[in-house]
């Protein structure tokens, strides 16, 4: 798996027009997300050229299948400015060790065929882990998030070190609420085993593929023919 974590400003134009069609495929067509943005090409106010983007593929030349969006809580958030009300009445964060994660997806969307994506390639853990270890590079030990409560779910099931900030509210249909995520040796530890399993079930995919015997066209379609006549 290959990841890309830039801003907006160092990531290839063509990269970024490509998450921008995957978080639309993702957010607007697949989840019914009602997001101001052109058809086929997701991003808002909070996408400008210092934002930090995670971009996850099968392999550095494949399509898209995950991404995550970092802000420094110092400048408009969107939980700040779109959904304070999951503040629950807490002040604004303002730290420069205060950062969040919006814009979370980990899904193969492409009609292209590619690596089919399995449980066990455990994809939303990694993107999540590839985001707090840009966190850590950066000095950052803590990041806010609005999600749906399936992600809340999943994250506290990885054994991330988490909690709510107050009760979920219900935008778009749906129930999201806001979170705290701590960035700390708990965190990264759960997620990196994941990492390690997913690693670990890519090898053994790549040794049986390496051991399935060539077989010539005309010798498959014979032992075919003959078991179709032995029915």
């Amino acid at each position: 798996m290959h990841f890309l974590s830039a801003t907006s400003q160092a990531m290839p134009e063509t990269v970024y027009d490509e998450l921008a069609a995957y978080r639309y495929s993702v957010f607007v067509e697949r989840l019914g997300w009602e997001l101001p943005s052109e058809p086929g090409y997701e991003q808002d106010q909070f996408d400008h050229a210092g934002t930090v983007h995670i971009v996850a593929r099968h392999d550095a030349d494949d399509h898209v299948i995950g991404c995550g969006r970092l802000l420094p809580s110092t400048g408009r958030y969107l939980l700040e400015s779109v959904f304070p009300e999951l503040l629950n009445g807490l002040p604004v964060p303002r730290d420069a060790k205060t950062w969040e994660l919006s814009r979370f997806a980990a899904m193969d969307v492409s009609p292209v065929p590619g690596a089919p994506i399995g449980r066990r390639d455990y994809l939303a853990e990694r993107v999540l882990l590839e985001a707090l270890r840009y966190c850590v590079q950066r000095g950052v030990t803590t990041l806010l998030a609005v999600t749906t409560l399936p992600v809340e779910r999943l994250m506290q099931r990885a054994g991330v070190d988490m909690h709510r900030l107050g009760p979920p509210i219900v935008s778009g249909g749906q129930p999201i609420c806001g979170f705290v995520i701590r960035v700390n040796e708990q965190s990264l530890n759960a997620l990196a085993a994941f990492e390690t399993l997913s690693k670990q079930a890519a090898a053994g995919r790549n040794a049986v593929s390496e051991q399935v015997p060539f077989i010539p066209a005309a010798a498959a379609q014979a032992d075919g023919a003959g078991m179709r006549a032995q029915a």
